[in-house]
């Protein structure tokens, strides 16, 4: 169920518009979307990383490097 970002309230959709059933903010999928992904890294950034996601993270800048060292190799 979603949650309204100004109060916390449910939101529902009502086309074209998602609406808060207790503050009554309407606003487009798209953008709800948009406010829904900058909370979640605002609560990233406050909090931090967990320790699986620094795992994730740390694996990913591996394979980068390992990609770009093949790369390099191959134009040699």
């Amino acid at each position: 169920m979603a949650r309204c970002p100004d109060c916390g309230g449910e939101v529902k959709y009502k086309a074209p518009f998602m609406v808060c059933m207790d503050c009554g903010l309407s606003f487009r999928r798209d953008e709800f979307e948009k406010m829904e992904k900058k909370i979640k890294q605002e609560l990233k950034t406050a909090v931090g990383l967990s320790e699986e996601e620094k795992q994730r993270e740390d694996r990913e800048k591996k394979r980068s490097y390992y990609r770009w060292l093949m790369k390099r190799e191959d134009e040699d």
